[in-house]
């Protein structure tokens, strides 16, 4: 599904003038950016001081919000160096009254496109919250505009895919501290394997055989425990990087990869972005798996046992997610989890018969 986002003269007029206050200056262009699964803006804008880019929720829909706050606090987090563009300020804003509220309804919301069992981070405060407002309705966060391309995936152009493989060796290159903004990604435990073993869904028959089949090897291996022991590490891991969350730019050495979109970001092992985006691309037309890391191996001293892990993980997750009914507003969500998850079934049983 593309969402198409409210546009710069949708906002009420108290936003627009708190923006470009921030900015310096009016509005001489913008640009609206459809796509993605959280309601609200996501707008390029252009002053006579210059250009931003700029993402804002009302708080009417707490999630979107929250990711936004999120977001805010882990992108002006991020360690020098890092692929991303720069995280310039986050603003909170009071609602104002019914002019806001129509804007809200001008938006195109999907409540199930975000996630519902997000954590509520604390919000990131470098002077641009407004200590006056106890009951924010507006939250608006900017960063430096990405002048770039979207990778090609129709069909999928291999050097672009070499990019974003690179991309993530790039982002898992930096360290981050325990006890930070960034979580652990080894404290989520991922439970569909267990309940997939436990449930047998009927629905199960319409799959590759082999994964029944195999249910409580594939249960074992994604296991709390083991899951807790292949993700631990002191890596940064952007979560959600995929095709849609990086921009192509050119630098004087050549075309290279920059991530977006960093609510999710979390401290892990090195390979989780890098093999995470694998079965959406398998999905989408793009080469196996294992061809993909072919081009590009993965970090020296990977474990293969905890890849392998990662992949029984993904693979319940997918499974057993898309025989699930669909979400309101996103009919199409279960049918890519089910591509996703013919593309993990023989990866994994590969993994596993090769380990043997």
């Amino acid at each position: 599904m593309t969402r198409v986002r409210p546009t710069w003269p949708d906002l009420p007029a108290h936003v627009r003038d708190a923006i470009v206050a921030k900015l310096g200056g009016p509005v001489t262009a913008w640009a609206s950016h459809d796509g993605g699964y959280s309601p609200g803006w996501a707008l390029s804008l252009e002053s006579a001081s210059g250009s931003a880019f700029v993402k804002v929720a009302s708080t009417e829909y707490e999630v979107a919000a929250r990711l936004h706050r999120r977001e805010a606090q882990r992108a002006a987090a991020l360690p020098d160096g890092v692929p991303a563009p720069a995280f310039r300020w986050i603003m909170e804003l009071p609602d104002a009254g019914a002019a806001d509220r129509a804007a809200v309804d001008r938006a195109v919301v999907d409540r199930g496109a975000v996630d519902p069992g997000a954590v509520e981070p604390a919000v990131v405060d470098r002077g641009a919250v407004d200590p006056g407002v106890a009951d924010p309705a507006w939250v608006v966060i900017a960063s430096d505009v990405v002048h770039g391309r979207v990778p090609r995936t129709e069909p999928w152009d291999l050097d672009d895919l070499d990019r974003l493989q690179h991309l993530a060796c790039r982002i898992a290159e930096h360290e981050v501290p325990a006890g930070g903004v960034f979580p652990a990604f080894s404290d989520k435990v991922w439970p569909d394997a267990a309940l997939l073993a436990d449930e047998r869904p009927a629905g199960l028959t319409t799959y590759d055989p082999w994964l029944a089949a195999n249910l409580d090897q594939v249960a074992a291996l994604a296991a709390p425990e083991r899951q807790a022991e292949a993700f631990a590490g002191p890596h940064l891991v952007h979560a959600d990087l995929r095709a849609d969350n990086a921009l192509i730019v050119r630098r004087p050495a050549g075309e290279e990869a920059v991530a977006v979109d960093w609510p999710h970001a979390l401290r892990g092992a090195p390979f989780l972005d890098q093999t995470g985006m694998l079965p959406a691309v398998h999905a989408t037309g793009g080469p196996a798996p294992h061809e993909v890391l072919e081009r590009t191996p993965l970090p020296n001293g990977f474990d293969p046992e905890a890849v392998t892990v990662w992949v029984a993980v993904l693979t319940a997750y997918f499974a057993r997610n898309s025989l699930q009914d669909p979400p309101p507003g996103i009919p199409h969500l279960r049918a890519f989890q089910r591509i996703q998850a013919e593309a993990c079934i023989p990866w994994l049983r590969d993994r596993i018969n090769n380990a043997e």
